[in-house]
């Protein structure tokens, strides 16, 4: 039974796996929503490259920015994920009552990532804390 079960999930893991597709891709390849919203936010910088990640369940695209900024979005066009290793992002991109949080709680500390789920927020700060947010924008965790 053990070698039926570890069998099973070894054939699950190869198909999960053979599915997966991140490959680059040209600019012109992503949803006309993606490239609207890269022109309207950020003209004045160069994309460095542009991949298509195609899972079994969707696909995502990311954009990679020579000044190291990435924006994930998925299949429909709309962003789910801005991050940066090395700057900030600009707050627009951040709920104002999420911007609110941080002023109050961590004043002067600035986001390195949003990312959107469908059930709320969660952002990466200067300070290295990692803040969830639910859907009404109730800080739910922190993690250090």
């Amino acid at each position: 039974m053990k070698k039926i079960i570890t069998i099973l999930l070894s054939l699950a893991t190869f198909t999960f796996c053979a599915f997966a597709d991140d490959k680059p891709i040209d600019y012109e390849q992503l949803p006309s929503a993606a490239k609207t919203f890269v022109k309207a936010e950020f003209p004045a910088l160069s994309v460095s490259y542009v991949t298509r990640d195609t899972d079994l369940l969707d696909t995502t695209y990311d954009v990679h920015f020579a000044n190291g900024l990435k924006v994930e979005f998925n299949s429909r066009g709309e962003w789910k994920e801005i991050s940066t290793k090395t700057a900030t992002i600009d707050s627009k991109y951040v709920p104002g009552q999420i911007v609110s949080t941080v002023e109050t709680r961590w004043p002067g500390v600035q986001f390195r990532k949003i990312e959107k789920y469908r059930y709320g927020y969660e952002v990466e700060l200067t300070n290295r804390l990692e803040l969830k947010f639910d859907k009404q924008f109730r800080l739910t965790e922190i993690d250090d």
